[in-house]
């Protein structure tokens, strides 16, 4: 290795280590690989075969192999009410069951298959530990933070840390060496692939599991909002020093992988830890909470193109409904009593809008929405979406006349309030991706959110 190298990147941190990480999309991640039993409180099963978790036609932990069994007990075992408990090498997983059997009269032999139905943890999940290392599937890419990778042969560098800390916890989070290769294979076959790996850490003490579990949710639910799509922590192990005193392989939530766009800019990671400092914070109110996860379930869910347009412009007003009662009602008092709740829909939006210093006119760009709009951009939203929900005979008519594309420019201008609502209430001031703009040129579409002062 250059020796010059070394000592030019020898402040430079190094890459997350101890994460799983895939070279190609949908690859099952290995668990174990041998002997295992299957024991149920009647009988035992011995197996030869493997433990994997899979992430296509659904992700989760299942397993597979051979094993030599009577009539009797076979029949025993999948006409059982009772899940099974798998051990393997010491560590066991509950609430298993059997989905499938092969047996034939070669050799006397069975073919099993099963799954885990319930939480897959293997270790001892009541101890706390030093830190957690986890995997992140199917995330955006951000350039971020300086790190090393160093192995005997190479030292590699690249922009591809974030690090996000409150006075409680310390997050860091590194995107995967090969991250472009990562990305061409989801482009070409879809499904899932770890892009980053993460680490947790308690500024003072241990952390048990049932801590990780909040602060976790708490993480997946911030990224989600980045990504514009859903993504979590997978695979989280919990080390004390450098023993792995624990490893959860539950299914966590992921979107199949759809390229969307998001909010964040291409370049820059600048204001992302003061962000989630104000998220976190929000967290630990229950009321904060369940509308953070609400309004960002809404967002993504908007942002995924994954039902019909008229759908997902539905899901987008339930989401600005929610923000207008949250961040103008309840925290900032502008209406009380009875007025809150006879306000117009779409002064609703125009309230939100002046509190984003946001202009009512239908964006440049979105020509086809301009055509039909009478007053302005947040009437014309309305019209679209009551003409879906309401479906009397005049609103059929009225949303007939409405073609694709004005819908699709409907859906993008609300998912685009939702960002900025969102942002607001983050107390986010730097710039982002405004998806109204449509320029040839992502770097034009990069401005300050409209209430900054540059």
């Amino acid at each position: 290795m250059n020796q010059y190298l070394v000592d030019i990147y020898k402040d430079v941190p190094e890459t997350i280590s101890d994460a799983i990480e895939m070279d190609d999309a949908n690859v099952p991640i290995l668990i174990y690989e041998g002997n295992f039993f299957l024991t149920h409180k009647e009988f035992q099963i011995e197996i030869n075969g493997k433990i994997v978790y899979e992430w296509l036609p659904n992700a989760g932990v299942k397993f597979s192999g051979e094993t030599k069994l009577d009539l009797p007990v076979l029949y025993s075992a999948f006409h059982s009410q009772d899940t099974f408990q798998l051990n393997f090498k010491n560590l066991n997983f509950t609430d298993c069951i059997l989905s499938g059997f092969s047996s034939t009269n070669y050799n006397n032999s069975t073919e099993l298959t099963g799954i885990i139905s319930g939480p897959a943890i293997a270790g001892d999940k009541s101890i706390s530990v030093s830190h957690i290392i986890f995997s992140i599937p199917n995330c955006r890419d951000f350039h971020g933070n300086d790190v090393k990778k160093t192995t005997t042969k190479a030292l590699s560098s690249g922009k591809n840390r974030i690090v996000l800390e409150n006075d409680v916890y310390k997050v860091t989070i590194d995107k995967c060496y090969g991250y472009k290769e990562s990305q061409d294979s989801l482009d070409r076959k879809g499904g899932f692939i770890i892009q980053y790996v993460g680490e947790l850490r308690k500024n003072k003490g241990n952390i048990s599991f049932e801590e990780s579990k909040d602060v976790l949710h708490c993480l997946d639910t911030f990224l989600s909002f980045l990504n514009g799509r859903q993504t979590s922590a997978h695979f989280c192990k919990g080390f004390f020093d450098k023993e792995v005193i624990w490893t959860d392989y539950t299914e966590h939530l992921v979107e199949n992988y759809k390229w969307v766009i998001s909010w964040p800019v291409r370049r820059s990671i600048e204001g992302i830890d003061d962000m989630w400092k104000i998220f976190s914070t929000i967290w630990k109110n229950e009321d904060g909470k369940n509308f953070l996860i609400s309004a960002i379930q809404w967002y993504v869910q908007a942002n995924s193109s994954s039902l019909s347009v008229e759908g997902l412009i539905i899901m987008a007003q339930t989401g600005l409904e929610l923000i207008y009662n949250y961040l103008l009602i309840e925290k900032n008092k502008l209406l009380v009593g009875s007025d809150a709740e006879t306000i117009s829909a779409a002064n609703k939006i125009r309230l939100l809008l002046s509190h984003l210093n946001l202009r009512t006119a239908v964006p440049k760009a979105f020509t086809h929405l301009k055509e039909i709009s009478e007053i302005d951009a947040p009437e014309v939203f309305v019209q679209i979406r009551n003409a879906i929900v309401h479906s009397r005979e005049k609103n059929r008519k009225k949303l007939l006349k409405v073609n694709i594309w004005a819908k699709s420019e409907a859906l993008q201008l609300g998912i685009w309030y939702i960002e900025l609502s969102l942002l607001k209430i983050l107390e986010f001031n730097g710039r982002y991706y405004n998806r109204t703009i449509r320029d040839q040129y992502p770097s034009k579409c990069e401005q300050f959110v409209p209430w900054a002062k540059p």
